[in-house]
């Protein structure tokens, strides 16, 4: 079972967030953030799909320039030789500084980059003409959106060499083994404004260029073993998809190294986690019928309608997780989540793609989904397992059968309340003991930063296992449940963490809150309070039952962390001041 959860898609690490560059100051990095790496160790991202020029947002109106000598000047214009052979084999016309930035980071917080090859170096270009398509001329907002880059080579050979030396060095140099030829070149004909819009020629062009690469690596003997190469991130937006389809007839007719087959299943719907399942099935049929031992590779996933309000909503995770099952269930070995980070600014609203809101950078709650999944990543053995019609469960088990996983994204009950049963047979160690914790991941823990909360832990022995529970809405949103069950008996350190725990009241606050706990206090505890800084801005020692504390006017509106020690525990809640 391979942790697609773990696979992420992010254009805007290099440059950083910002608005078009002509009207807006500059860009908010990313990585510079003090929460970047941080939220990197707890999201653990398996793969990062970046591109090697493209920016959605570029830092500065160069981008957009129609001038020739800027335009191949730019950072990432790893090529800047002729369109010959000779120039093409000549290493003084490689500047790789962009590229091997981009790789150093990814690596550098645990990742492996997945590399989308996906626009035309300039000089190679059977377009030598800068110019921008339809509204978006007018806007200058995409600056991949120019004929240069969206055109087909003029030479297929130059082409495919050059793009060799690019996979040589990266494979070389940094052992990254993916790459994807272009991004969505059936982006086309439905819309008159995005005409032609990512690739200016047609599908047997597109094959061709594609095959001059493969041509290339699979004439190098070690590429040809240890390199994933593929394509195309079809969006399923031709006319009858013959684009993907007539693509695909010609890789199989020719017999062309192909290594996966990418696409993007999107889905704009609302109150779904941006995802179409039909798009998919579609897609496993042409896998079968054209290249049945390529893996399949979902490119892009995770938008929806723009005006919608569930950007920030604990379901949007919750379906994430639905649809993350639902590929499982169809062999989809990677699955790169749109996206990491976007526009939101530090005001408290959720409103925007991405996991984290920027300037600073602050998780989401989908983030939390994410983490919570990380749960899976030492039981990837999955397990044969039963639902209710219309609802999804996953189940794993560790190579030492001595931990099992299992999550559920359950619904939102509305109004009432919601009854889960859970049942477990064939438990691998026999009569001996076990044990169990359920976690939860509701709106509320959320709220208070807690990613894992442990709400319930119990003993068992024997070959089975059952625990029911009730549960109601919590602001409009379902839960994650995962339960672990290990082998060995109940630590009571535990049980004492499942029943204490708790909540801060009222949350956002003003001048007071009170610490809500979820059980008896066991003793003093003492409280401090953190600002987004992780500096500490308030401390108190805390006897007997009191949990009031009052907020020092000078502590200004924010996020803040509210840390509880006790007994040699710490426990840890979200607060937002908000006067």
């Amino acid at each position: 079972m391979p942790p697609i959860w773990r696979d992420h898609y992010e254009n805007h690490l290099m440059f950083g967030y910002g608005g078009n560059p002509s009207i807006q100051g500059p860009h908010t990095s990313i990585v510079a953030d003090p929460a970047f790496t941080t939220e990197m160790d707890q999201l653990r991202p398996r793969y990062i799909r970046v591109s090697i020029g493209r920016a959605d947002n570029p830092p500065d109106t160069d981008y957009y320039s129609t001038d020739t000598d800027v335009l191949k000047n730019l950072p990432y214009e790893f090529y800047r030789g002729g369109n010959s052979m000779s120039d093409a084999d000549d290493p003084g016309n490689y500047d790789f500084a962009f590229i091997d930035s981009m790789i150093t980071l990814v690596q550098s917080i645990g990742a492996q980059p997945f590399i989308t090859m996906d626009y035309m170096p300039f000089t190679l270009s059977s377009d030598t003409t800068p110019e921008y398509q339809g509204a978006m001329g007018l806007l200058y907002f995409l600056a991949y959106d120019n004929g240069i880059r969206n055109s087909p080579p003029a030479n297929n050979a130059v082409y495919g060499r050059v793009m060799y030396h690019l996979i040589k060095h990266c494979y070389d140099t940094y052992g990254v083994t993916y790459f994807e030829h272009w991004n969505e070149p059936d982006q086309q004909w439905l819309n008159p404004i995005m005409v032609k819009f990512f690739w200016k020629g047609d599908e047997y062009e597109l094959y061709d260029a594609y095959a001059a690469i493969a041509t290339e690596v699979s004439a190098d003997a070690v590429l040809a073993d240890h390199v994933k190469l593929g394509g195309c991130s079809f969006a399923l937006y031709s006319i009858g998809n013959l684009i993907p389809i007539r693509f695909l007839q010609e890789v199989q007719a020719n017999a062309t190294k192909f290594d996966f087959l990418s696409f993007h299943p999107y889905s704009d719907t609302q109150f779904k986690g941006g995802y179409d399942s039909a798009k998919v099935a579609l897609v496993e049929g042409w896998r079968s019928t054209y290249v049945p031992n390529a893996e399949l590779i979902n490119g892009e996933w995770g938008r929806i309608d723009q005006n919608s309000d569930t950007w920030g909503a604990l379901d949007y995770g919750l379906n994430k997780v639905e649809h993350i099952i639902d590929m499982l269930n169809r062999n989809v070995s990677m699955s790169f989540e749109v996206a990491l980070f976007d526009q939101e600014t530090s005001e408290d609203k959720y409103t925007y793609l991405g996991m984290y809101r920027v300037g600073p950078i602050v998780p989401k709650p989908s983030a939390y989904v994410f983490y919570n999944m990380n749960r899976m990543n030492d039981a990837p053995n999955r397990l044969q397992l039963t639902v209710n019609a219309g609802m999804y469960a996953l189940a794993g088990m560790n190579d030492a059968q001595d931990r099992i996983v299992v999550v559920f994204p359950a619904p939102d009950p509305g109004a009432g309340t919601n009854d889960v049963e859970l049942h477990v047979s064939n438990l691998p160690w026999g009569s001996g003991d076990f044990h169990v914790n359920r976690y939860e991941l509701t709106d509320a823990s959320y709220a208070q930063g807690v990613v894992g909360d442990l709400t319930f832990s119990a003993a068992g022995s024997g070959g089975s296992y059952t625990d029911t529970m009730n549960y109601p809405s919590v602001n409009g949103n379902g839960r994650l449940l995962v339960w672990e069950l290990i082998e060995g008996p109940l630590d009571v350190g535990e049980a004492e963490v499942a029943s204490f725990g708790f909540s801060i009241q009222p949350n956002p606050a003003s001048d007071r809150i009170t610490l809500q706990f979820r059980g008896p206090v066991p003793g003093p505890y003492s409280v401090s309070i953190l600002n987004a800084m992780g500096a500490q801005v308030h401390s108190e020692d805390v006897v007997g039952s009191d949990s009031k504390l009052h907020l020092h006017p000078e502590l200004g509106n924010g996020f803040y962390t509210v840390r509880v020690n006790c007994e040699g525990k710490v426990y840890s809640g979200k607060l937002v001041i908000a006067r």
